[in-house]
C-alpha cells in the first residue's frame, strides 16, 4: 500500500522540518484508492525515504516537497517533486552513478557518499520498475525523481490464493 507508506514518510518529514526549525511544506498527492504493488515493503520504504530525504537536503528552507502517487497503466508511479537547487542538464545522466555528487554548494555542504541514488536505482530495477529524473537544469527550479512499480495483477493474486487454499 504505497499511499499509506508515502503518507508516513510525508508525516515524518514534516515533523523533522518542525523539529529542526527548517520550515518546509511537505505534501502528499494521491487518489484515495490506488492498486497495491508487488514489492518488498522495507525496500520500497528505503527508496521513498532516500528520495524524500534528498529533496529535503537540497531544498532551501521555506521550500516545498510533493510526493505524488498515480496509476499509469499496470504500474504505480511515485514522483518526488521539489523546488530545490535542481540538477544541471549535463549531470542528470550521472546522478544514479555510484559516488557521484553534484557541484552545487548546497550539495557539497550536505554529508553523503554518493551511493544513495545508485542503491535506489538498483532496488527499483530489482522490483521490475523504472526510475528517472527530470530538471530544467536551472538553479532553483528543483527536480522530479520518478519511479514505477508493477501493480499486483489478478493472475498473481489467483496463484497466491490457490496456493494458500491448497496448503490448508
Amino acid at each position: 500500500d504505497l499511499r499509506a507508506m508515502a503518507g508516513d514518510v510525508v508525516h515524518e518529514l514534516q515533523q523533522r522540518s518542525n523539529r529542526e526549525q527548517r520550515p518546509m511544506q511537505v505534501v502528499l498527492e494521491s487518489l484515495p484508492e490506488l492498486p497495491r504493488v508487488f514489492a518488498d515493503p522495507e525496500r520500497v520504504r528505503q527508496i521513498i525515504d532516500n528520495l524524500v530525504d534528498n529533496a529535503y537536503h537540497y531544498t532551501p528552507g521555506g521550500g516545498r516537497i510533493t510526493v505524488r502517487l498515480s496509476q499509469v497503466k499496470r504500474e504505480v508511479q511515485v514522483d518526488v517533486i521539489d523546488n530545490g537547487v535542481g540538477i544541471p542538464l549535463g549531470d542528470q545522466e550521472l546522478v544514479f552513478d555510484r559516488f557521484y555528487r553534484g557541484e552545487d554548494p548546497l550539495v557539497l555542504e550536505t554529508p553523503g557518499t554518493g551511493l544513495g541514488l545508485a542503491v535506489v536505482k538498483t532496488l527499483v530495477e530489482m522490483h521490475k520498475g523504472r526510475i528517472w529524473v527530470y530538471s530544467t537544469g536551472r538553479a532553483g527550479d528543483g527536480s522530479v525523481f520518478s519511479f514505477t512499480l508493477p501493480v499486483v495483477s489478478g493472475e498473481i493474486l489467483e496463484i497466491t490464493e490457490t496456493s494458500l487454499a491448497g496448503s490448508r
